[in-house]
């Protein structure tokens, strides 16, 4: 059986122990909590930067409807645009056209007046009989041989153009977020 003075000596020795582990215990609470504190520094910054990030990423979403939309707005007026060009050119055709219609009308005015010109040359009536037998000759002449047509210097042709841009896409707010 231990006496009295090993027991003592023996609890005085589990106390030092126990202050010995106290220390311990109180240097690694000291240590937890300085972990704590540079971990909540830590979990402030990703606040701080999660709130300028979503902040931001409004400002992007924003500008990228604005920018779809300003492409969408472009595309319509370059359909616009394509479409009077079209307009431009087929006016141009047509006018191109009437002014050789114009050309052949000008060109029988002259022939009309060179005849004149003849008959007024001839002071007497035998020129008129024959002008009219060259006359009948020419036109058995362009029943059997009509003389050719020459074909309108413009024919339009539609230019191809782009089929028509649809409407950007609309994203629902609440798809993104999930």
């Amino acid at each position: 059986m231990a006496s009295v003075d090993e027991v003592y000596d023996r609890i005085k020795e589990i106390k030092q122990n126990l202050d010995t582990t106290n220390g311990k215990l109180d240097d690694l609470k000291a240590s937890v909590d300085a972990v704590k504190t540079a971990t909540d520094g830590v979990h402030s910054a990703v606040d701080q930067v999660n709130n300028t990030l979503a902040s931001n990423l409004k400002i992007l979403v924003a500008l990228g409807q604005y920018t779809n939309e300003a492409l969408f707005q472009n595309a319509q007026q370059n359909d616009t645009m394509i479409c009077i060009l079209e307009h431009i050119s087929r006016n141009t055709c047509e006018l191109l056209n009437e002014s050789h219609t114009q050309t052949g009308l000008q060109t029988t005015i002259r022939n009309s007046t060179t005849t004149l010109a003849e008959l007024y040359a001839a002071t007497h009536a035998e020129a008129a009989l024959t002008r009219q037998r060259e006359e009948a000759l020419r036109k058995q002449i362009e029943e059997c041989c009509p003389p050719q047509v020459p074909p309108p210097p413009c024919a339009y042709q539609a230019c191809p153009a782009p089929r028509p841009l649809g409407e950007p896409p609309r994203v629902d707010p609440q798809q993104r977020r999930g």
